[in-house]
């Protein structure tokens, strides 16, 4: 099935790419180690396994590859807004160079290197978790948005302004709608566990991805006596610390603090 791709690895980390496409090789290669080697370091977790990213030229390849070596049933064409899709251990991406034909998006290299770690931290959760079917959609999107900083960044996939508009408006949705609605999911999950992060701690955030069994109530459970208290508690602390954390938005975020 990768018979025409060639490899381009480093340790056990592996670009596949089709001859003629070398263009942005060292950048996927580096941001995809260095993505490994920061969510080694957060999960305390070093996974032996190899780790195969596949860089495909067009949005055809990109389907045949998502369903037929995936297993990922998807409607084709893929909608142009999908850049990524990661399985087990293999991911399959969007060449850069194909975006301006086949996708919705721009090329930016940032934006490119934090998209790599959102979509690997989704690989090492589907690893590391007991049962990632019952995950909440917030749950794992919001960590893959939290863990790659892209909150942090005004870009093309705008996870930061709406919450910061939310904030300003003093307009919070409630966890129910978090939990149903998947834009709100992708919009407002990452502030729920920047906050458990920042009350609880990280080891709170890699006990509930290695030890629970990751439904919504269980995280609950973790974290509050009931949903209510948690909406509540987020609410309170999202309206009075997440306007300055969100903002101040520095490079050097610590994560290890």
């Amino acid at each position: 099935m990768l018979q025409k791709y060639s490899c381009y690895r480093q340790g056990n980390v592996e670009i596949k790419y089709i001859e003629g496409f070398e263009k942005y090789l060292d950048l996927t290669l580096s941001a995809f180690k260095e993505s490994y080697d920061f969510l080694s370091s957060f999960f305390s977790e070093e996974i032996n396994d190899l780790f195969r990213l596949i860089l495909v030229p067009d949005r055809d390849e990109y389907d045949r590859l998502v369903i037929n070596l995936l297993g990922v049933n998807i409607k084709t064409p893929s909608n142009p807004g999908r850049l990524a899709q990661p399985q087990k251990t293999d991911l399959v991406f969007l060449h850069p160079s194909a975006y301006a034909r086949h996708s919705t998006y721009v090329f930016c290299p940032d934006e490119y290197i934090r998209m790599i770690r959102h979509e690997l931290t989704h690989v090492f959760e589907e690893y590391l978790a007991p049962d990632i079917e019952t995950s909440p959609r917030w749950w794992s999107e919001g960590l893959a948005v939290f863990l790659s900083k892209q909150w942090q960044y005004s870009d093309q996939f705008m996870f930061r302004q709406p919450v910061l508009e939310g904030i300003k408006v003093n307009k919070l949705p409630d966890l129910s709608g978090i939990q149903k609605d998947v834009g709100l999911a992708y919009d407002w999950g990452w502030t729920l566990v920047m906050y458990l992060y920042f009350t609880e701690g990280r080891n709170r955030v890699v006990e509930i991805v290695k030890e629970f069994d990751f439904s919504q109530n269980d995280i609950i459970k973790a974290s509050s006596p009931s949903r209510e208290e948690l909406e509540a508690s987020w609410k309170e602390w999202l309206l009075i610390h997440g306007k300055k954390i969100i903002y101040k938005a520095e490079e050097d975020f610590d994560f290890f603090s």
